[in-house]
């Protein structure tokens, strides 16, 4: 919200102020910061203590990412003239930027207390609950800015953008197509219905979607990385793997780009040199693309494997066999020459539909540890079914992807399968939901070198979409993964199978959200010992 309008008194001086504010303001609605800033900084010159100059070049600071100036020069606008709601709200929005939603809500919700009927700050304050996890409170906030503004196209993308989180894709859609009804050429309400049609199912009308906003503007990250993904699934991968670059430049992307001082692996003859490999993203996708690390050596290079700590003992399995040394996140990293992200290698190395490598095992349990896992399990009669029924809770998908553990009860009751507890962290608790006795507990496992070797035991693993998935079918154990309607890009389109993994069994819902549906199937696959 760029205004300026100051009192600044009377006379000659004060008109020449208000004339350069005037002209300031124009600049800077143009995007001209660089206009904009002299003029501002001009008047405070002349008159240290006027509020709007100082409002203003605060937001000239926000917008060039200074929060940190931002906050100091709007907060004092802010306690000069305490009853400016269009200041709060700015405070507001550079907190925000800073990463501070709580503090930002306050601002926000201050600014409200001034003027209840000011659009922005409803929609501002959607956004801080956004970035809180209050998602209905979100809701309600884009509502209200909506009631208040009905043709408030960044409060329709954004409530379309809260109601995709919660499920509610036909709300969402509704709310997507109502802001481009308002701006036609909003290029971030066109990725979020991209994403609703995605979720819907509706692969080529997405791709239709992400193609739209590629023609307004061909350099959107975001929207060149959602479209990457859908190409992924269904099964265009050399387009896929191209677009798929650009997650580094999406906003919200899981991992950052690391600048290492070194060039990145282009794909060529690596001739002796060394190559770090790192990890990137969730510990599913390292287990996943770690088995591009042979491959690269094979193009002539010594390859530095970096890693996250859970990982480290499972991918030391790699050490002399792809491999000649391995690292820990946060360690510090030998020399060099080029490096390589895991999930670019299948770009830089050519690989389509036919060509994943996908010869398994290429992970493998240290015959001491996988002998004593397996005496942990002796004392349970065959076959023993290993069970995962949630990820990680902050993963983005893990509202689709994670089942209830009750839901699992079905095929616990089925007579003649020992079933065997692999579950981690918070979701552990739900197994108060199953029948008692029915799950038996391998024993604590302290990483995923454990939960490999426990996995070597068994005869099945039955999991949602998590690492546990990823390492069973790593190490060439029978595995069903329990898919919903529309699943992640890797498991590509409607297919019972995978070709990341020989040993794996996809399970989809029909129909979004029928996990029971999914789970008589499986009953089902477990009465003929379909493994």
């Amino acid at each position: 919200m760029i205004q300026g309008s100051a009192r600044t008194g009377a006379g000659p001086a004060a008109e020449r102020i208000r004339a350069r504010l005037a002209e300031a303001v124009a600049a800077h609605r143009r995007g001209r910061l660089d206009v904009a800033e002299p003029i501002y900084r001009d008047i405070l010159r002349q008159a240290p203590d006027h509020s709007d100059a100082l409002h203003l070049l605060g937001l000239v600071a926000h917008q060039k990412g200074d929060q940190a100036e931002a906050i100091r020069l709007i907060g004092r606008a802010l306690r000069l003239n305490p009853a400016n709601a269009a200041y709060a709200n700015s405070l507001g929005l550079a907190l925000l930027a800073q990463g501070r939603a709580d503090k930002a809500e306050e601002a926000f919700a201050r600014a409200l207390g001034l003027d209840p009927a000011l659009a922005e700050a409803h929609n501002n304050l959607g956004n801080a609950r956004m970035r809180s996890g209050n998602s209905d409170g979100a809701i309600a906030a884009y509502q209200r800015a909506i009631a208040i503004r009905s043709d408030y196209a960044e409060a329709h993308a954004n409530l379309a953008a809260a109601l995709r989180k919660a499920g509610e894709l036909a709300a969402a859609r509704a709310a997507a197509e109502r802001a481009l009804a308002i701006r036609p050429d909003y290029v971030g309400a066109l990725c979020t219905l991209g994403l609703i049609r995605h979720e819907q199912g509706e692969y080529e009308a997405a791709l239709a979607v992400y193609d739209r906003a590629m023609a307004l503007d061909p350099l959107h990250a975001t929207a060149r990385a959602n479209r990457a993904t859908l190409l992924l699934l269904l099964g265009r991968m050399e387009e896929g793997w191209r677009e798929y670059e650009w997650r580094w430049r999406a906003q919200g992307f899981t991992t950052k780009a690391r600048d290492f001082g070194r060039p990145g692996w282009d794909g060529s003859d690596l001739a002796g040199r060394t190559i770090l490999i790192h990890a990137e993203q969730g510990l599913g996708s390292a287990i996943q693309f770690v088995r591009y690390v042979p491959l690269v050596a094979a193009r002539g290079g010594r390859v530095i494997l970096e890693c996250q700590p859970p990982l480290a003992r499972l991918f030391g399995s790699l050490v002399g066999r792809g491999a000649e040394a391995l690292v820990c996140k946060g360690e510090a990293l030998p020399e060099f020459a080029v490096h390589a992200p895991l999930m670019s290698l299948p770009r830089l190395l050519g690989t389509t539909l036919a060509t994943i490598p996908n010869h398994v095992p290429y992970l493998t349990v240290e015959e001491q540890m996988g002998t004593f896992w397996r005496e942990r399990l002796a004392h349970l009669p065959e076959p023993r079914v290993g069970l995962v029924w949630a990820g990680n809770p902050n993963h983005a998908n893990d509202r689709n992807r994670s089942l209830p553990a009750r839901l699992l009860a079905p095929l616990l009751a089925r007579p003649g399968l020992s079933f065997v507890d692999l579950q981690v962290g918070a979701a552990a608790s739900e197994r108060a939901q199953l029948p008692e006795g029915a799950l038996a507990s391998p024993g604590e496992l302290g990483d995923f070198a454990d939960t490999a070797a426990t996995v070597a035991a068994l005869d099945l693993v039955i999991s949602v979409d998590t690492a546990v998935a990823h390492l069973a079918g790593a190490l060439a154990k029978p595995v069903w993964i329990l898919l919903p309607f529309v699943g992640e890009w890797r498991w590509l389109e409607e297919r019972p199978d995978t070709p990341w993994y020989p040993t794996m069994r996809l399970f989809r819902q029909q129909r979004p959200g029928d996990w029971e549906g999914v789970v008589d199937a499986v009953g089902q696959a477990l009465a003929d010992r379909a493994w």
